[in-house]
């Protein structure tokens, strides 16, 4: 997957100017999170790999989970996007493409989602005072996104970009049991 970021990289940077230069942010995600969606189905992989289907065929299955919700200039150069990537046989990287657009949306607009998985459910209180310190430490507007796992046993891991706190107590677990072997 790792090679797909790189060939992404450019088409995302590309969306992304455009994105900003059109003032459809917004549009761009909805769209290359529902093409990216659609690109994670087996199903579409499996059509997309076919070599009996066609480049056309491609273009225009994919055209169809556009919608009709964005801006007219959005909806037409997405489709150009679509057409793009298909003929040069770079469909398989629009759930790479639109993780990386998502990036550059965070960075411009001084945004983050902040992944949290949480052995039980966190209280207002406590998503609001996360959100505090989070926003005060990274100095950016913070969305979280909560996932209970009970595998943690306790606690909770944070992921804010490339920051990761792990104050879980499965992981306080293993370096005790680290510490004790050794």
């Amino acid at each position: 997957m790792a090679s797909y970021f790189t060939i992404a990289r450019p088409y995302a940077k590309a969306v992304f100017e455009e994105a900003l230069e059109t003032n459809s942010l917004a549009d761009w995600s909805t769209i290359l999170h529902t093409l990216a969606g659609v690109m994670s189905d087996k199903k579409a992989i499996s059509f997309i790999g076919n070599p009996k289907s066609t480049a056309e065929q491609q273009a225009s299955f994919l055209k169809e989970f556009l919608g009709d919700s964005v801006a007219k200039k959005t909806h037409e150069a997405a489709e150009q996007l679509l057409t793009l990537l298909t003929h040069n046989k770079r469909l398989l990287v629009l759930p790479a493409i639109s993780t990386l657009f998502e990036s550059l949306r965070e960075e411009q607009e001084k945004t983050l989602v902040v992944s949290v998985k949480s052995f039980a459910p966190l209280s207002e209180q406590q998503q609001q005072d996360l959100i505090k310190k989070l926003k005060h430490r990274l100095k950016r507007e913070i969305t979280l996104e909560i996932d209970i796992d009970t595998n943690i046993l306790g606690g909770a891991i944070i992921r804010a970009g490339d920051l990761v706190i792990d104050g879980s107590v499965d992981r306080k677990l293993k370096n005790l049991r680290s510490t004790l072997v050794a």
